[in-house]
């Protein structure tokens, strides 16, 4: 499956005639860094996607769909699931979010963060293995 977010995103830069270098200092991120968003091996925080469609001059929905979405909904009211990066947004930006009647601090919300991972990477790893042929 393509890239497609890094592949717009390397659209943009050059585009904008920028290095992976230049685009890196204006972002105050490492070269290596947006080489891995442009060929899939890493995905941004929300901070940096924020960063990356300023420096760009875009918008981070284009960056994440390819579309200039003006809708300016939540996720949560919208027929698609949220992108990984919408919901960490989402959840670090909250400041109703409660377990068991307690707000979350900035460590829980780096703990549901992670649990959130480690959850969907278990679905995906189930759902790789359903798909594989059964050992008789």
């Amino acid at each position: 499956m393509e890239n497609e977010f890094g592949a717009r995103l390397r659209k943009l830069r050059e585009q904008r005639k920028l290095t992976q270098s230049e685009l890196a200092k204006l972002c105050d991120l490492g070269e290596s860094t947006i080489s891995f968003y442009e060929s899939g091996k890493r995905e941004p925080s929300y901070k940096i996607l924020l960063n990356l469609a300023e420096k760009l001059n875009t918008t981070p929905s284009y960056l994440l769909t390819g579309n200039y979405e003006k809708d300016n909904s939540p996720w949560w009211e919208k027929d698609n699931p949220p992108a990984a990066i919408e919901l960490e947004y989402f959840i670090r930006n909250q400041t109703n979010l409660r377990i068991f009647g307690d707000p979350l601090d900035d460590d829980i919300k780096d703990d549901v963060m992670l649990a959130l991972r480690a959850a969907w990477e278990a679905i995906k790893k189930e759902k790789t293995a359903s798909k594989q042929p059964k050992r008789k």
